[in-house]
C-alpha cells in the first residue's frame, strides 16, 4: 500500500531505473522505445548509471553486464508479487 506521495514518487523512480537496467542493450532510442520511458528520462538515467560505472557505454550504445540484468529482472518479478499480510 502506498503511504504518501513521496512513496509513489520514489516507487515509480525505482521502477524506471529497474526497467531501464533490465533493457540497458542499445541506444537511447531503443531502450526507451523498449520501456515506454520519455528518450530524455533514459538519456539522463543512463548517462547518471554510466558516470556510477553501473552501465557500460560505447558510442551510442548502453549496456549492463547479466548480472545487473539479471538482478533488475529478479527484484522486478518481486515487485509484481502479492503478499497478503
Amino acid at each position: 500500500m502506498i503511504s504518501s506521495v513521496y512513496d509513489y514518487i520514489t516507487g515509480r523512480i525505482d521502477t524506471v531505473i529497474l526497467e531501464i537496467l533490465a533493457n540497458a542493450d542499445g541506444t537511447v532510442e531503443e531502450i526507451a522505445e523498449k520501456t515506454g520511458v520519455k528518450r530524455e528520462a533514459v538519456y539522463h538515467l543512463l548517462e547518471f548509471l554510466s558516470i556510477a560505472g553501473i552501465v557500460k557505454k560505447q558510442g551510442d550504445q548502453y549496456f549492463v553486464d547479466e548480472t545487473i540484468r539479471t538482478i533488475a529482472y529478479l527484484i522486478i518479478d518481486l515487485d509484481d508479487l502479492d503478499y497478503e499480510n
